[in-house]
């Protein structure tokens, strides 16, 4: 790199923290049907399931996982699956 270039920004983050953490303080920006679609990544379920649990079409699905990754600023579908898992599971006893 030369000494004009300037190098990209890497997102904001704790050292050694998992990029998707700070999503978790953005889930009160969901809808309450994006907030039950988030909850549902956390079980791993394809669209298809998804979509006959909340009664829509796979369409809609892929409607409200777009929205929900736009708006925790998340950029794949891995990423928010794994928010979902941790805010799912947050505050729930682990066994020892």
């Amino acid at each position: 790199m030369s000494e004009t270039e300037t190098p990209h920004a890497a997102p904001v983050r704790a050292p050694g923290g998992p990029h998707w953490k700070t999503a978790l303080g953005r889930v009160g920006r969901l809808t309450p049907r994006e907030q039950e679609t988030f909850l549902l990544l956390a079980e791993g379920l394809s669209n298809e399931s998804m979509a006959q649990r909340l009664h829509v079409t796979e369409r809609t699905v892929r409607a409200h996982v777009a929205a929900v990754m736009e708006k925790l600023e998340l950029s794949s579908r891995l990423a928010v699956c794994l928010a979902s898992y941790a805010f799912a599971t947050e505050g729930i006893p682990r066994p020892v």
